[in-house]
């Protein structure tokens, strides 16, 4: 465990900013219990993606003090707006001081949090792993790329396109080049310090939240949430590996506290009297925590839109029909708005919500991506998403089982079958992706996504812990029966007997849930994806240590030619040494591909665009590249494998990889 302590400080100083930034609107809205909770993390990740856009505009480096500026700015407007965003009133009859209780939702998340972090340590294998993954390259330069330049705005994001920025989510980057400034971290301790975070502590919130929202307050129920925020594989373990699409894991992992504030706005399920929040606060958190799981990733207004389809609809029937609505006590109340009214505002709510769906699907088409489904149909789609491992190997039919179980339960209760609409939507979508091949109608679709199945894998969790919410706490309920009668049947310490086969069932409920082929089969998959030897697609253990040594032969105002595709350009991320091509894809100048081509040559073209660049290194990481056999790593061949070279001289070598001076070039 020695080599996971350097992640201890970056840790707590990662937690320790969402504190700093959130904790103030929370306790300015004088919020109680888990809703501070509730409130705190989306408000501290809404500074985080606004103060960039501030701080770029008025030309201040970015640092945790514009971040925190912004942070008591807000919380000074909350507190002048506490009269009409407070604490709700009690109303008679009502008994808010048990569901505002902290520690039992905070340490419930904290079991999920603890399997969750359990399978990260397993799977990455040391604290500053780094992904071997195509997408790693970006994101650890556009952290870099911040630290360098100050300016962590989405508008200034430039990496893959030297001088013309065009408009990039950059909430992750610009938390992890904090961590990294405050705590003096690597970038790599730095990226997986946010990631434990927001598996670890975000999600389990989260969902949490969730669980208590369309389940009730119960310490049963909050319980069976935090273990069963562990229970996917799908999410958010699968997406700490594929891609690695470390923006998209923010992005869903937020969008569990814009679905509990969508919830109480609707009144649907327990949500008002499970953590009561005020109008005006529902409507902060609604728009807060949606603005930043936006500006995380745009994908989260796709994702909501599916996710609210269901309980859209229920909650214009309802209105409709003129069904009562409940307040914050669990009582049901005549709405105070009459029947023809509500009939009107529904049928325009549902108009606009198909309006939204429309323009969401338009504006947010992406490139057309040829992947297809791995299944060959989609029944065999429908099994994995069923079994709980959409995209993995194995099942988890201790969980399925659960699952089945609430569906059944919720199928039986009128007032709550949207959620089978919400899970029904949801694995629909994944199963478009994963069963059918590519086609025109498919990408009508995914396009949102890519047509990636791994993304639309990653949903099926938000619309199945509901149900496996449902049914574990039913399932739990029949267990405490049971241990009441062995407790009084047994006499003697009932308390304590009855404490110690609640503390078994827990165990038990928690390893069935989190140790089954499934998630044996997610750590194997993520485990994949940060393999660190001799045969690592992105970077080996020889090609990192010779980047590690760059600061000692290379000049800090140096350039150095790089391939991409071969991990050269991580040059820039952990040495912070500038590189010709910072990412394998993007706009960069045309003489750059001059120099690449021929550079070993030392023909006339290469040698002059060396000299026009201002090139004086050339990185050699050979032919293995990260996506095998890659002809987009053409470009390339003359600073790849060139140890026979006139023009280049070996500066440093690890192995295999060589660090070369050009010096053969006359002009």
């Amino acid at each position: 465990m020695n080599a996971w302590l350097p992640l201890v400080p970056p840790l707590l100083v990662a937690l320790g900013i969402l504190a700093i930034l959130g904790l103030p609107a929370a306790l300015a809205l004088r919020l109680r219990g888990f809703a501070i909770a509730i409130v705190a993390i989306p408000a501290g990740f809404a500074v985080l993606a606004l103060a960039p856009f501030i701080a770029g505009i008025a030309r201040i480096r970015w640092s945790i003090i514009p971040a925190f500026a912004l942070a008591a700015l807000l919380a000074l407007v909350l507190l002048a707006l506490r009269k009409w965003l407070g604490a709700p009133r009690r109303e008679h009859g009502s008994r808010t001081a048990r569901p505002h209780r902290l520690w039992v939702p905070v340490g419930a998340a904290a079991i999920g949090g603890a399997a969750i972090a359990t399978t990260l340590v397993l799977s990455l294998k040391s604290a500053d792993a780094i992904s071997q993954t195509y997408d790693a390259i970006f994101h650890l330069n556009a952290v870099r790329l911040i630290l360098d330049t100050g300016n962590a705005s989405p508008l200034a994001m430039d990496l893959s396109s030297p001088g013309h920025p065009a408009f990039y989510p950059t909430l992750w980057h610009g938390y992890v080049a904090l961590i990294a400034q405050l705590s003096g971290a690597s970038i790599p301790l730095a990226t997986n310090a946010a990631l434990f975070t927001v598996c670890a502590v975000v999600w389990p919130i989260g969902a949490v939240a969730l669980g208590r929202a369309v389940a009730g307050p119960n310490v049963r129920t909050t319980v069976v949430s935090g273990i069963v925020a562990a229970a996917f594989p799908s999410f958010p373990l699968s997406l700490a590996g594929f891609g690695v699409l470390y923006p998209n894991l923010l992005s869903t992992a937020l969008l569990p506290f814009v679905l509990v504030a969508a919830l109480q706005l609707m009144d649907l399920g327990p949500a008002r009297r499970a953590d009561p929040l005020a109008p005006g606060t529902r409507w902060l958190l609604l728009l807060g925590a949606l603005g930043a799981a936006t500006l995380a990733h745009p994908n989260a207004i796709h994702v909501l839109l599916l996710w609210l389809a269901a309980p859209s609809i229920a909650a214009a029937i309802r209105a409709i029909r003129g069904g009562r609505i409940a307040a914050s006590s669990g009582l049901l109340l005549e709405p105070k708005i009459g029947r023809g009214a509500r009939t009107v505002l529904a049928v325009a709510g549902l108009a606009l919500f198909a309006a939204a769906v429309g323009g969401a699907w338009y504006v947010g088409r992406t490139s057309d991506h040829p992947w297809g489904g791995s299944h060959e149909t989609p029944f065999d789609a429908v099994l994995d998403a069923v079994g709980s491992t959409p995209r993995l190997e194995g099942h988890n039919w201790p969980v399925t089982v659960l699952v089945l179980l609430g569906a059944l339960l919720i199928a039986a209760r009128r007032g709550r079958r949207w959620l089978l609409g919400v899970s029904f939507v949801l694995i629909s979508f994944y199963v478009i992706a994963d069963g059918f091949p590519p086609a025109d109608w498919r990408t009508f679709f995914l396009s949102p996504w890519y047509n990636d199945p791994w993304r639309l894998a990653a949903l099926v969790p938000l619309g199945a812990i509901p149900l496996a919410v449902a049914g574990a706490s039913t399932a739990a309920a029949i267990a405490g029966t049971a241990f009441r009668r062995v407790a009084r049947t047994f006499g003697g310490s009932r308390v304590a007997l009855h404490r110690t086969l609640w503390a078994l069932f827990g165990a038990a409920f928690l390893l069935a849930a989190t140790q089954g082929a499934g998630a044996f089969a997610g750590v194997n998959y993520v485990s994949s994806k940060y393999e660190f030897d001799s045969a690592s697609r992105l970077l080996t253990p020889d090609e990192r240590a010779l980047l590690e040594r760059l600061p000692e032969h290379v000049p800090g105002d140096a350039v150095i030619a790089d391939n991409p595709w071969n991990g050269g350009a991580l040059a820039y991320a952990l040495a912070d040494r500038r590189v010709l091509v910072p990412h394998t894809g993007g706009s960069y100048d045309p003489r750059i591909t001059e120099l690449t081509e021929s550079l070993d040559r030392g023909s006339v073209e290469a040698c002059r665009a060396a000299n026009d660049l201002r090139v004086e290194f050339v990185l050699d990481f050979g032919r293995e590249y990260v996506f095998p056999g890659t002809k987009r790593a053409l470009p390339y061949l003359g600073i790849s494998g060139v140890e026979r070279s006139d023009v280049l001289t070996e500066v440093d070598r690890q192995g295999e990889a060589v660090l070369y001076k050009i010096t053969g070039c006359t002009i």
